[in-house]
């Protein structure tokens, strides 16, 4: 039996582009309320706008908050009263020789890929417990879970082994109660996600695939049974062609 999204309230981190775009629409689709969030004003009301096109009688909102400014989140976030799922999609990618990664930018990626979703959890745990059935779910990448070989992304793996870390930490400590926590586990995407850290992929390389899956991926495991936990799920392409 699955469970039905209709009338759920969702919070979707970094869903003004990309694959948390892609999320938002599709649980507007579900006739869910969402709060979209972003950096951008013009951009968070604009899916907002696209929100109400997909489920006019929904309730749609918006946050803005730079999730590199972590002393920003707690205050931004507690804004939000109540709420039954929230997914933590928000990310940035870097890739390369540890050394050629400016101080700076090392920061950032942590603060984005991992203090921001540890911060944003922490600050909606109270909230999500208020609701009849709340859930949490991480993604994470399948950089959390094998380094490659030949290959370095050292910095972004080391933040989602901890995002992973995290993921399975509280799923423990909130097992067989009504929170359910579960990570997402992509490879992959073809997204702007690459093009955004300065890398000229082509907008789709053989290793790549068509984000939609993972939103279906994502609806898949927020509809289950609440006795039912997929608590990680990996996508990955089977064929690179």
């Amino acid at each position: 039996m699955s469970f039905s999204l209709v009338g759920k309230k969702a919070l979707v981190t970094g869903s003004t582009d990309g694959l948390g775009r892609k999320i938002a629409l599709e649980l507007a689709k579900q006739k869910a309320d969402v709060i979209v969030h972003g950096r951008d004003v013009k951009k968070a009301d604009s899916v907002v706008k696209e929100l109400i096109g997909i489920y006019p009688d929904g309730k749609f909102e918006s946050i803005v908050c730079d999730l590199n400014k972590s002393g920003s989140i707690e205050p931004v976030f507690s804004g939000v009263k109540n709420l039954d799922i929230l997914i933590n999609n928000a990310g940035i990618w870097q890739e390369g020789k540890t050394l050629d990664v400016k101080a700076e930018r090392i920061i950032e990626i942590v603060n984005v890929n991992l203090s921001a979703p540890l911060l944003i959890a922490r600050t909606l745990l109270p909230v999500l417990q208020k609701s009849q059935f709340g859930q949490i779910l991480n993604v994470v990448s399948v950089a959390g879970i094998e380094i490659p070989s030949g290959y370095f992304h050292t910095i972004y793996s080391a933040t989602k082994f901890g995002l992973q870390a995290f993921s399975e930490a509280l799923e423990k400590e909130y097992d067989n109660k009504q929170l359910r926590i579960m990570g997402y586990y992509p490879g992959g995407m073809e997204t702007n996600l690459f093009k955004k850290a300065g890398n000229d992929y082509k907008a789709h390389e053989p290793w790549m695939f068509d984000p939609q899956e993972s939103v279906e991926a994502i609806i898949f495991m927020l509809t289950r049974d609440p006795k039912l936990n997929v608590k990680r799920m990996d996508l990955i392409n089977h064929l690179q062609k």
